[in-house]
């Protein structure tokens, strides 16, 4: 029995041993499972963390792309704007025409700009320019309406939606969203335009609003470039009008002229050479009488004698040069145009006066080339060249100076007379080559009056440009042109 005792004590042992060890191993296990647990929570909690800001992120990519993809649509929807609008530009920049320019507005431009129905309104009339899908009678309920109330509408950018005029055009047009603005030109306002129905049912863009406004402008500088085309137009047929009368009024006139110079100019000839033998009687008789050929004269006569033969002489050079300019103007001196040496002329003229030119102590200059040759007639640039050295003898005082030159520039050469005489003012300038002008510091010299008209006309009739340059009390410098002979 003790044996029996003992061995269920060892047992009883046994079994609180083997049941600490699974308490222990369960305690081991438990605590093992604890840590796995805890663990597992971590890392649920970092997947957690990781799959809301994953979940965050996703949000911001995908409002990103609705983002992305609402503003590449605002891009596409502008771009669309900006080529409809370049489209009108392109076909009606050359249009001069209103009636033109109105049918350019078609339903492909009113579809563009995002609606489906579009009207155009003369202001004034209230005649339609444009219609685009829109019901006759309604066209005529929107005119009933502007009769009486379209000065609302000028001088806006677009009708306010808050306006009365607005709700009435809702109502007539059955449409919750339209664009109504005026098309102004300078200060008029020429049309009224009016867009309704979206293509889309929403509500009207900016971009919508913006191209509708670009449109209305782009019409109104149209119109204004229209108006000015039509008044250049008119002014200019006007101006070709009056033009083609003045052209034939001047033509009468310039025939009536040509008779009275032709008149003057066979005048002058008649009566120079009714006037030559008379004076050439006249001159002779003068002058064998102040010879002494008929007696000796009485001093006192014999002064007088001497100043009868000295403006006889004056009448006698005036009559030739009258019949000399007449000649010109009447064609019947020709001109003999050919190759010569105009440095030679010069200097022959020069040494020709000399007597003169020493007699009255003046000094003379040259500013010469060796030698050009150039196309004229001699004879008559001989006399041109007498009478401008003769001119500056006369109104240069004594120890003046006088200088004679000769340039040559590209295929011309440039000869002048230069003097420091008395000089001519520069009113009278202008006037120095007419017959018998005498300026005011010349009034009192002697002198015809009729030796730069004679030159002039030489020079006119070489087709060559003969010029003046002076000033009073300071000298004068008389230049004319002369074509080189390019052939030498």
């Amino acid at each position: 029995m003790s044996l029996f005792i003992e061995n269920l004590g060892i047992t009883n042992t046994v079994i609180i041993v083997i049941t600490i060890f699974f308490l222990i191993t369960l305690i081991s296990l438990l605590f093992q499972k604890t840590q796995s647990i805890s663990l597992l929570k971590r890392e649920l909690f970092h997947l957690n963390t990781t799959i809301h800001d994953l979940d965050q992120q996703a949000k911001l990519i995908i409002k990103s792309d609705m983002e992305l993809q609402l503003y590449q649509q605002k891009i596409e929807d502008e771009l669309n704007k900006l080529s409809l609008i370049k489209n009108i530009i392109t076909t009606s920049i050359n249009i001069l025409d209103k009636e033109k320019l109105f049918h350019q507005i078609n339903e492909k431009v009113i579809n563009d700009i995002g609606f489906k129905k579009g009207l155009i309104l003369n202001f004034e009339t209230l005649d339609p320019l444009a219609n685009i899908n829109l019901e006759p009678h309604k066209i005529q309920s929107l005119k009933n309406i502007l009769k009486y109330k379209k000065n609302f509408i000028k001088g806006q950018q677009f009708l306010s939606s808050d306006s009365e005029l607005y709700k009435e055009f809702v109502n007539v047009l059955q449409c919750k969203n339209i664009l109504v603005a005026p098309i102004e030109v300078r200060d008029l306002t020429y049309a009224i335009f009016i867009i309704s129905d979206l293509l889309l049912p929403l509500e009207i863009k900016k971009s919508e609003q913006k191209s509708f406004l670009i449109i209305c402008m782009y019409l109104s500088r149209c119109l204004d470039n229209i108006d000015l085309f039509e008044e250049l137009e008119i002014g200019k047929t006007k101006a070709e009008k009056k033009v083609k009368e003045k052209t034939h009024e001047l033509l009468k006139s310039l025939q009536k002229i040509e008779t009275i110079s032709k008149l003057k100019t066979d005048f002058i000839s008649s009566v120079s050479h009714e006037l030559r033998t008379p004076l050439t009687s006249v001159k002779g008789f003068s002058s064998l009488l102040v010879m002494g050929k008929f007696g000796e004269l009485n001093p006192e006569v014999k002064k007088r004698l001497e100043k009868i033969d000295l403006n006889v002489n004056k009448l006698v050079d005036m009559v030739n040069m009258l019949l000399d300019i007449a000649r010109i103007e009447s064609g019947k001196t020709e001109v003999k145009i050919a190759s010569s040496d105009i440095v030679k002329l010069i200097l022959d003229v020069g040494d020709f006066l000399s007597p003169q030119i020493q007699n009255k102590k003046i000094e003379l200059s040259t500013i010469l080339p060796e030698k050009v040759l150039v196309l004229m007639d001699k004879n008559l640039i001989e006399r041109v060249l007498i009478n401008l050295i003769n001119n500056s003898l006369k109104f240069t005082p004594e120890n003046g100076k006088i200088m004679l030159k000769c340039e040559e520039l590209l295929d011309k050469v440039i000869v002048s007379v230069t003097d420091t005489g008395v000089g001519i003012a520069q009113d009278d300038i202008e006037k120095v080559f007419a017959e018998f002008y005498r300026t005011a510091t010349t009034a009192g010299m002697p002198g015809t009056g009729l030796g730069l008209s004679l030159v002039k006309r030489i020079i006119d009739n070489h087709k060559e440009k003969i010029w003046v340059i002076s000033e009073l009390g300071k000298g004068t410098i008389f230049n004319f042109t002369l074509k080189i002979d390019k052939n030498e």
